[in-house]
């Protein structure tokens, strides 16, 4: 097998919606990242989960954080700085004030704390960018960056070749990251939150543009472990294509 590149970062996102936490290394099973998207916020009066890719009220999600707690629940933290834990007893006042209309956090399934939320969509057990797909797609928009944060990567993939979009061509085939076996398994379609504005990052419409007219809507690439294990920060990535 060559060697094709190597992990210099690493995000779990423990709350749907809203940003994750980076890290030095992640514990994947075949179906998840472990800690990974377990919980989400949701609208008291209807039950529906955020859907800040579709409804503009929930777009200050985006400016929202997350982080896992020593207890395993997260802690959400808020612009001004505070940090509260989903079963912390004013969270639901928090997050209503956070949004202008009535919010709290719930658990997708039964936490045996929290109430149950449906999940909106199926997750990927990994989602993997490269940055040579980040430098291509700054170069083609004329932004001068496009910061993986937009993208929302479980794994971001630093690569010895390629130019482009280069994990399109990684898509039905397996590769190894550190010790565990991963088969690529679709291409990552992009949503509306790719241009929007969050911590430190500007609202650009043209980066969600730029994708579509490049790169067929897609940025990044999901994945599938063939195993459980660890991925750091430092492994290298092999491929035998």
């Amino acid at each position: 097998m060559r060697k094709i590149g190597r992990v210099v970062e690493v995000w779990r996102y423990p709350v749907s919606s809203v940003g994750g936490e980076q890290l030095e290394r992640i514990s994947v099973t075949p179906t998840a990242v472990v800690g990974d998207r377990r919980f989400a916020l949701f609208d008291s009066e209807t039950g529906n989960p955020a859907a800040p890719e579709e409804e503009p009220r929930w777009r200050p999600a985006l400016f929202l954080s997350a982080e896992t707690g020593e207890d395993d629940l997260p802690r959400l933290r808020f612009p001004d700085g505070t940090v509260m834990g989903l079963s912390d007893a004013s969270l639901k006042t928090h997050l209503s004030d956070h949004f202008g209309f009535a919010a709290e956090a719930g658990a997708y399934g039964s936490s045996g704390t929290l109430p149950a939320v449906y999940n909106r969509y199926e997750v990927s057990p990994v989602h993997i960018v490269t940055t040579a797909s980040l430098a291509r797609l700054a170069e083609l928009a004329g932004t001068g960056e496009a910061d993986r944060r937009r993208f929302r990567p479980s794994i971001l993939i630093e690569t010895d070749e390629g130019d482009s979009f280069v994990e399109n061509g990684w898509i039905g085939r397996p590769i190894v990251i550190g010790d565990i076996g991963v088969a690529i398994t679709e291409a990552t379609r992009r949503c509306g939150l790719t241009l929007s504005a969050q911590p430190g990052i500007e609202e650009r419409p043209e980066m969600l543009r730029t994708v579509i007219r490049h790169n067929n809507r897609n940025l990044g690439v999901y994945g599938e472990p063939h195993a459980s294990g660890i991925i750091a920060v430092g492994d290298a990535v092999y491929a035998d294509f």
